[in-house]
């Protein structure tokens, strides 16, 4: 199993991180830890250099990577050689209603777009209700682009799979009907699963169904990289095949994204 987005170096890990970094090492194939500031970008490195099933993306937050973009692009250079993917960076008008910010936001994203050409490493983008400007700033640039945590339409979907990148299926897949309309219709061969950890855990959903032991006694309020098994079942439940492939092809789709082995 591959999670391709877990902010492992979230606050939220500080008591136990040790212990869930180990529980990675043993049920992962491999974890991206993504960072969106400075800060966590450098915990990021730190974790991954002592940890091989980890690997890193630099990245910067539309609306909370804080005030200074170019101190996270000199994080990237600095670093290029340790990284997998720039990310996450993006959009976020869901956050951001103010036109003049937004226009701000495109500037920084385009930055970063002209770095990941430049260091010819792949994109993880945010674009929370900004998916469509993501994708027409994004579609031209010959890169690997992740779509992360998309929740974009389907048809966008399809669009952004015709251009040879891939669309990623959180764990949102369990509660939510839009998410799991996107998992049914987009090929396997374009899919990623990733967590978002230690965001959108499905306790509630578990709870409901009385299946909060999936959960192995950890919090049940965060979420865990070894979670996309769950989604690997409800997208496996939905299209009529086996878990095992889910996340047989997902690991192969991670795999040459990141351009690992």
């Amino acid at each position: 199993m591959i999670d391709v987005h877990a902010h492992l170096c979230f606050p939220d890990f500080d008591r136990d991180r040790d212990a869930v970094v180990r529980e990675c090492e043993r049920s992962m194939t491999a974890v991206m830890v993504s960072s969106a500031r400075f800060d966590e970008g450098l915990c990021a490195l730190k974790l991954a250099e002592a940890h091989s099933r980890l690997h890193v993306t630099l990245g910067y937050h539309p609306t909370e990577g804080g005030s200074d973009p170019g101190s996270i692009m000199g994080l990237i250079r600095a670093n290029s050689g340790r990284i997998a993917a720039i990310g996450e960076v993006g959009l976020d008008y869901h956050w951001e209603k103010d036109p003049a910010k937004r226009e701000a936001q495109k500037a920084v994203f385009s930055g970063f777009i002209r770095l990941a050409q430049e260091l010819k490493k792949p994109i993880v983008i945010h674009s929370w209700d900004a998916e469509r400007e993501c994708f027409e700033m994004a579609k031209d640039s010959g890169l690997t682009a992740v779509f992360h945590c998309f929740s974009g339409s389907v048809e966008l979907a399809e669009e952004i799979v015709a251009q040879g990148f891939y669309v990623s299926v959180s764990t949102q897949v369990l509660f939510s009907r839009g998410i799991r309309k996107l998992a049914k219709a987009v090929p396997l061969e374009s899919m990623l699963l990733e967590t978002d950890a230690p965001f959108l855990s499905p306790y509630k959903y578990l709870e409901a169904k009385g299946e909060l032991g999936l959960l192995g006694g950890w919090d049940p309020k965060r979420n865990y990289p070894w979670n996309i098994a769950l989604s690997a079942r409800k997208i496996a439940e939905m299209r009529g095949i086996g878990q095992e492939e889910v996340l047989r092809q997902t690991v192969i789709n991670a795999k040459k994204a990141f351009r690992f082995v």
